[in-house]
C-alpha cells in the first residue's frame, strides 16, 4: 500500500499488476488521480500529468484489494481483545481493504441497534470498510431465528452464527427460505457439535500418537452434507465459512455442479498448513477446523 493524499496524482510504473476482473495479469503501469484508477496497463508518456508522483514498483504486485469473509472484532464486550481500530489497521497492512465482521460479541449481533452500533463504531475509528454480519439465531443459540428484515434494513449483509453450528436443521431450512425470498446470503460453520465435542486436532495417526482427541473430517463433512441437502430443498444463498479436507471439497464440487448457489472459504492455514505442523505440541496451531492431513491440504489447493 502506498500512503498519499486523496486528491495526489500517482504513477506506478513496472509493476505486477493482477486484476481477475480485467483479464489482467502482466508487468505493467497504473495512473490513480483523486483516488480512482483513472489508466492502466502501458500509459503513453503524454497521458502523464507533469505534477504526478512518480513510484517504481518494480519486483512487487497491485491487485484489488482482498475481502476478508470472516473475522472476529472484539468491539462489543471484548474491547481488549480486538477493536476497529485495531482490526482495521492490521487488515490494511495486510492488503485488506474490506471485511465482513462476526456476531460473536457481547452482547451477541442480533439486534437492529447493534448493527447500526457496529457501522458507526466502523466508521468513526476504522480505515477500511466493515461490512456487519448479523446473527442467524437470537443469542447464536441455534434455536430461534432472528428478524432477517428488520437486521437486513440496518445494514447486515449476511447472517451467520459465527463460530457456531446450528445443529437443528428445521431451523436452518426456514433460514435459508427466508434467504430467498430476502436475497441474502447464510453463512454457516460446518461442524457438527456432537462428533468435534471436545477435540482438538485431526483425527487419525498423528493425533494417537500425542495422546489428543481427534475431530474427524466426518464432522465436518456430514454437516456439509445435510446443508447441500437443505439448499436444493429452499434454493437459498448459502457460504460454508470454512471447510478444510478432501470429502468437504468433493461435496462442493458436486453442488456447484447442479447449480446450487453455495461456496465456501478456506483459510491459509489449511493451504499452507497440515496437522504434521503441530510438531510435539505446538498448541497456536489447534485450529477450527483443525489441521488436517497431506492430502487434504493438497485437495484445498487443487479446489481453490
Amino acid at each position: 500500500m502506498f500512503a498519499t493524499a486523496p486528491d495526489a496524482i500517482l504513477y506506478i510504473e513496472n509493476v505486477h499488476i493482477v486484476d481477475p476482473s480485467q483479464n489482467i495479469d502482466a508487468i505493467g503501469n497504473m495512473l490513480v488521480e483523486n483516488g480512482r484508477v483513472s489508466a492502466i496497463g502501458r500509459i503513453p508518456v503524454d497521458q502523464i500529468p507533469v505534477n504526478a508522483k512518480h513510484i517504481n514498483a518494480k519486483g512487487l504486485m497491485l491487485a484489488p484489494g482482498l475481502i476478508d469473509m470472516r473475522v472476529f472484532v472484539g468491539e462489543p464486550g471484548f474491547d481488549h481483545r480486538e477493536t476497529f481500530q485495531s482490526a482495521t489497521k492490521a487488515a490494511a497492512a495486510g492488503g485488506v481493504t474490506c471485511f465482513v465482521t462476526m456476531p460473536d460479541t457481547d452482547p451477541v449481533i442480533d439486534d437492529r441497534a447493534l448493527v447500526d452500533f457496529i457501522q458507526r463504531r466502523a466508521r468513526d475509528t476504522g480505515i477500511v470498510r466493515v461490512l456487519p454480519a448479523a446473527g442467524l439465531t437470537k443469542g447464536l443459540h441455534g434455536q430461534e431465528m432472528t428478524e432477517f428484515g428488520l437486521l437486513k434494513q440496518a445494514g447486515a449483509i449476511a447472517f451467520t452464527d459465527g463460530r457456531h453450528s446450528v445443529m437443528n436443521a428445521q431451523v436452518l431450512r426456514r433460514a435459508l427460505t427466508y434467504a430467498k425470498d430476502m436475497n441474502v446470503l447464510i453463512m454457516h460453520h460446518v461442524e457438527d457439535a456432537n462428533l468435534a465435542e471436545d477435540g482438538v486436532m485431526n483425527e487419525g495417526e498423528t493425533a494417537t500418537r500425542l495422546g489428543l482427541k481427534g475431530i474427524p473430517p466426518e464432522a465436518e463433512t456430514i454437516m456439509l452434507e445435510r446443508d447441500m441437502r437443505l439448499v436444493h430443498l429452499t434454493g437459498g444463498k448459502y457460504h460454508a465459512a470454512q471447510i478444510s479436507c478432501e470429502a468437504s471439497i468433493d461435496v462442493i464440487r458436486h453442488a456447484k455442479g447442479q447449480g446450487l448457489p453455495i461456496s465456501c472459504g478456506i483459510s491459509i492455514n489449511h493451504l499452507s498448513l497440515n496437522e504434521m505442523d503441530i510438531g510435539f505440541y505446538r498448541t497456536f496451531f489447534k485450529l477450527s477446523p483443525p489441521l488436517r492431513t497431506e492430502n487434504d491440504r493438497l485437495a484445498c489447493v487443487d479446489g481453490l
